[in-house]
């Protein structure tokens, strides 16, 4: 079937990527800040040319992309449970026909933990070529593999399942035996769709129906969850005061772990719904384990 090209869906997926941009340049600025103040240590890019250097480098080369396969992974699959599928993810999915520029077309709550992907460069010892290709790897690929089914040097028919069926195919393209593993993998197309997928308009992808008060009680609840630790940040940054430990840690769990609080009170509220299914409770558990972490730390 012919896929339908609509502008209007095009400038929503923009609008939407916007957000992504402006977190990813904060978590770039928080980064370059810490370097620079000495509060973050790291391998200085002047010792690429010794041994040490070298290691590092090829390091960050080969394993930043298997790190980001199994970050998306486990992240990607937390945003199918209920209340965060309800309140964040869905407005990803609000595109079933894939195109390029729907690929960071995200809730600003998914943007946030989605480039939490940057975490092994604020635990580990690292350079920041580490950094900039765990960026470059967030902000690119996705346009990559939201590129379409047909048969071009770029598609991807493994995120186009999951964006026409959803409950399946969570993990990137390279990592699909975790699909395999926890039984959402999905490498046909389903009867119905065996005689070519019907159209699909996307209605909801689009910047003129204004948004439902559920959709933004959720946009402010997260907002500010998020904006109290940053306020507070940046008095410090400044040296406007000291940072109280305690009070650092605990606005530092309200901006990771408050945005899911908030979806699963406004859910329960308002007995919105979706996701996907759990599986079992042993895969339910590791799901959660390595999720949570993940997702919000």
């Amino acid at each position: 079937a012919a896929r339908e090209y609509r502008p209007g869906r095009v400038a929503h997926n923009l609008v939407w990527s916007v957000s992504g941009v402006v977190i990813w340049t904060g978590f770039e600025n928080v980064f370059a800040y810490l370097w620079a103040t000495g509060r973050l240590a790291y391998v200085d890019e002047t010792a690429w040319s010794s041994r040490r250097g070298a290691l590092h480098f090829c390091a960050a080369l080969l394993l930043v992309p298997l790190w980001r396969d199994v970050h998306f992974f486990f992240a990607h699959r937390m945003l199918h449970f209920n209340a965060l599928y309800a309140q964040v993810h869905s407005l990803h999915h609000r595109n079933t026909d894939v195109e390029p520029f729907s690929g960071l077309c995200m809730h600003p709550v998914e943007h946030l933990y989605y480039f939490a992907c940057a975490l092994p460069s604020l635990l580990l010892l690292t350079t920041p070529f580490a950094l900039l290709w765990n960026g470059v790897h967030l902000l690119l690929s996705p346009g990559a593999s939201h590129s379409g089914f047909e048969d071009h040097w770029q598609a991807d028919a493994y995120h186009y399942f999951h964006h026409r069926y959803v409950s399946c195919n969570y993990a990137g393209t390279n990592a699909g035996f975790l699909d395999v593993w926890f039984g959402s993998f999905v490498d046909t197309l389903k009867p119905t769709d065996q005689k070519g997928c019907k159209p699909r308009p996307d209605a909801k992808a689009t910047l003129t129906r204004p948004p439902s008060l559920e959709f933004a009680a959720y946009l402010a609840l997260s907002a500010g969850c998020v904006l109290a630790w940053a306020v507070a940040a940046s008095d410090v940054a400044a040296g406007a005061h000291a940072a109280a430990p305690r009070l650092a840690s605990h606005l530092a769990v309200l901006a990771g772990f408050g945005p899911v609080a908030a979806a699963s009170a406004v859910t329960g509220i308002t007995r919105s719904g979706g996701g996907a299914p759990r599986g079992g409770p042993l895969k339910t558990g590791l799901l959660l384990a390595f999720g949570t972490p993940f997702f919000s730390v």
